[in-house]
């Protein structure tokens, strides 16, 4: 077998309302999924199991997102052969962008077109739903709506802002559970058991994250690189649960002049610069 390469890219929420915390936990969410330019990249090789390294060796290993999901393929449909899976790691940790989902996710349609297994689209959304929240949007592989946990995706139906668009990263990343944990803490309403919906949005409030507070609460630099971000365009917001954040600007020689100004200022440690993606570069 010829090594396969494939990329996974980055999402964006273009807006984040949470409506509800239920007894067990989980969050219920209204959010909007995008997909960036930029991208980790998997190489897939022939393997009698499984076996994951990546470019950042403490991420390698069976503790890794890919291996747990292949695993678990693996053995639900009874594959004999394995998959040699290295991770070019692009994306930042602990941002918000999603990479660990979005790297189980094209590890998935790899092999499910490796493995000759076929599986439809929402066959493989419910498998992996539960090994992460945003997996789904990522098979789903186009611009999406997502409610309840995440598991309940349907086609965004506005276009998508023709801006260029900046992601940065302060250096530093937010735990994703401690972030909704905080979040917890200050709104009790939502923990009523008929889910009183206190703080819903709706779609057209680009930029809304109710995690935002919470996260900068808790991060210095976080709350730093925001209002510098902010101080030169305003459209500019946290994705997910961070740490990175998302600028739009005119034109992409603006992005980029902005993007130098947020590192030379030590506020950014990460940035990328590129369009805002409808579709998923890999398809199912």
């Amino acid at each position: 077998m010829t090594a396969v390469i494939l990329p996974a890219p980055a999402k964006i929420n273009l807006y984040l309302s949470i409506t509800r915390i239920r007894q067990d936990g989980m969050h219920e969410l209204d959010t909007a999924f995008a997909f960036s330019e930029a991208c980790d990249y998997l190489h897939f090789n022939q393997a009698d199991s499984i076996h994951v390294t990546c470019s950042r060796p403490h991420l390698g290993g069976e503790s890794n997102l890919v291996h747990r999901v292949l695993t678990a393929f693996k053995e639900r449909h009874g594959i004999q052969q394995g998959l040699a899976v290295h991770i070019d790691k692009h994306i930042p940790e602990q941002a918000g962008l999603g990479g660990g989902s979005s790297d189980a996710a094209t590890a998935l349609i790899a092999a499910n077109t490796l493995w000759s297994t076929a599986i439809g689209r929402d066959e493989l959304i419910a498998f992996a739903a539960p090994f992460g929240a945003d997996i789904p949007c990522f098979l789903y592989g186009k611009a999406s709506i997502a409610r309840g946990i995440g598991e309940s995706l349907c086609d965004y139906p506005a276009p998508l802002p023709d801006h260029t668009m900046l992601l940065a990263w302060p250096g530093t990343g937010l735990s994703t559970a401690s972030v909704f944990q905080y979040f917890d803490s200050t709104h009790p309403a939502l923990t009523a058991p008929e889910g009183v919906d206190t703080i819903r949005r709706g779609i057209d409030d680009l930029g809304h994250n109710d995690l935002e507070e919470a996260a900068c609460s808790m991060s210095q630099p976080l709350t730093q690189l925001l209002a510098c971000l902010r101080q030169h365009t305003d459209l500019a917001w946290m994705s997910g649960s961070g740490s990175a954040c998302v600028g739009l600007f005119r034109s992409s020689n603006q992005a980029a002049e902005v993007a130098q100004i947020l590192q030379n200022r030590g506020v950014a440690n990460w940035t990328h610069t590129g369009s805002i993606c409808k579709e998923h570069p890999v398809q199912l």
